[in-house]
């Protein structure tokens, strides 16, 4: 490690850096390809080989709106009936690497019903006797249920009592629909496993409980702890435990955060969070759908954003119909919207390699035939192997910075974020890029995705990154592994880093280093 003296403004980065109003920032902003390429392609069999699983650990969920239907699935809906999955069968005999029930302290089949149309609540009220029976699970015990005819592979309850009917809101419907819904998520083709948690010890197994299984592809979280007024001062969470299930190939999102006090107006840090904080996690902030800025509030530094305020969604209230709609908002929203934006062109690319390609150890998440497409001489898959390094940093090409960038006075909706004047800035507020999903129809979103595959696929040549890029994520991986412990896959390789003097928060960031590993809780 290049040691060096700390500079003036050290001790005061931490402000900088994630406290301070700073100015906005302009880049010279990343070109999107002309056209997102098809990288839909049928395979043989009944598409168990292709299996994307998206985990969503939340407050509360009701499976039984429309967005997690099983004949709501893309799959189930086209002409083709050998990508079907066969949901009404358990899990253990047809996900790979799914673990013998026997490695659940209790394995059940949840018989739903599953209305088309009418109250939610009428339907939760049919099944009460069911729900009453679902057991909890902690760090000791598993129970496991599956409910055939939805989406849901598998609900675990970590909360005591996460699947009862809300009667204000559940935070988990707009989190599990805008990821993995049929309708509203950012992929309908994958699954979903809904894992609530309460509070304290028992939200961390949750997590835990998630980052242990294999056959998970993706695990949205989008909370987080504190010590006082949503601060993200913690050091509750498992890294060890998340820093394994990276390794073997499983990928993280965690929610930035909405500020001090959740208000989206004094941000709060984020690397001073085991759940936020170590270089392996992908860290969400948020964007405004409105002026297209950064919001001046949400947790600081970020590895991507995405749309903070009226994402289409379920309804989170119990008394809405099971085909109704709601909104989302937030970094809960925009963590879920890119977990599945990532998921999606991970099936994107299973779907497009000949055979089962499902896999995860080692860092693989994909297999196939090796080559690449006619754009690249070589790409991610010239080996035949796809790993989860190389699928996030397609992730982070195609990403694009807004061309407002950084709005410093957090205007919601209404008239346009000033204008950027720091590429540093709208680095640390927006990582590589924004995620805008579904916010203006699908097809924004299906390039997103798209292109994502495409580039690892060969049939795409990469964006590119804006100046200045590399150096700030070099530092920052830096900085997350000097306080969360070394990973492989992170931006910095344990070379030594250059001074940058022209790029003074960049330099700033670096030399702040120890003052915040000293800060860490």
């Amino acid at each position: 490690m290049r040691m060096r003296p700390l500079a003036g403004l050290a001790a005061a980065t931490l402000a900088a850096s994630t406290l301070a109003f700073a100015p906005a920032a302009t880049t010279a902003d990343k070109e999107p390809p002309v056209t997102a390429p098809d990288v839909t392609v049928p395979t043989a069999g009944d598409g168990r080989g292709d299996v994307t699983v998206i985990a969503i650990v939340d407050s509360s969920f009701s499976p039984y709106h429309l967005d997690f239907r099983a004949d709501r699935m893309p799959q189930h809906l086209d002409a083709d009936t050998t990508n079907d999955l066969p949901l009404d069968t358990a899990p253990h005999e047809w996900i790979p690497d799914f673990p013998a029930p026997s490695s659940f302290t209790s394995y059940e089949r949840l018989d739903l019903t599953l209305p088309q149309a009418g109250p939610i609540s009428a339907a939760y009220n049919a099944d009460l006797a069911r729900w009453n029976g679902v057991k909890k699970s902690d760090a000791a015990q598993t129970h496991f249920y599956w409910a055939p005819g939805t989406k849901a592979v598998g609900m675990v309850d970590f909360n005591g009592s996460g699947f009862k009917l809300p009667s204000g809101s559940s935070h988990g419907m707009g989190s599990a629909s805008v990821s993995g819904g049929a309708i509203h998520g950012a992929c309908p083709e994958c699954v979903v496993v809904l894992i609530p948690y309460g509070s304290g010890s028992n939200a961390e197994s949750a997590s835990n409980w998630a980052y242990s299984q294999p056959w998970i592809d993706v695990v949205t979280n989008s909370f987080g702890f504190s010590l006082l007024l949503r601060d993200r001062y913690y050091n509750g969470g498992n890294a060890e435990q998340s820093k394994a299930a990276s390794e073997r190939g499983q990928t993280v999102f965690f929610s930035a955060g909405n500020g001090q006090a959740n208000t989206f107006t004094v941000p709060n840090a984020t690397l001073l969070s085991s759940q936020e904080g170590p270089d392996w996690m992908i860290t969400v902030g948020a964007i405004d759908p409105g002026s297209h800025g950064s919001y001046t509030g949400h947790g600081k530094p970020v590895d991507i954003a995405s749309i903070g305020t009226g994402y289409p969604s379920a309804p989170s209230s119990g008394n809405s119909n099971v085909n109704s709609k709601g909104t989302f908002g937030g970094t809960s929203n925009a963590t879920p919207v890119s977990a599945g934006s990532y998921a999606r062109a991970l099936y994107l690319t299973r779907l497009a390699l000949k055979g089962p390609s499902k896999t995860q150890a080692g860092g693989a998440i994909a297999t196939g035939p090796a080559g690449c497409g006619t754009a690249l001489a070589t790409c991610a898959l010239d080996d035949g192997v796809l790993t989860a390094v190389e699928l996030r940093e397609a992730m982070f090409d195609t990403v694009l910075h807004t061309p407002e960038g950084f709005d410093p006075i957090g205007l919601v909706g209404g008239e346009p974020a000033l204008p950027s004047t720091d590429a540093e800035t709208t680095f640390m507020t927006e990582g590589h890029g924004s995620i805008f999903g579904r916010i203006d129809g699908d097809e924004v979103w299906l390039q997103e995705t798209g292109d994502m595959a495409a580039l690892v696929l060969g049939t795409r040549e990469a964006t590119g990154r804006v100046e200045g890029e590399d150096e700030w994520f070099e530092v920052d991986s830096y900085c997350r592994q000097q306080l969360w412990g070394t990973w492989a896959g992170g931006e910095w390789a344990g070379e030594d880093i250059p001074f940058y003097t022209d790029r003074p928060l960049t330099e700033a960031y670096y030399d702040s280093c120890d003052v915040l590993v000293a800060a860490r809780p």
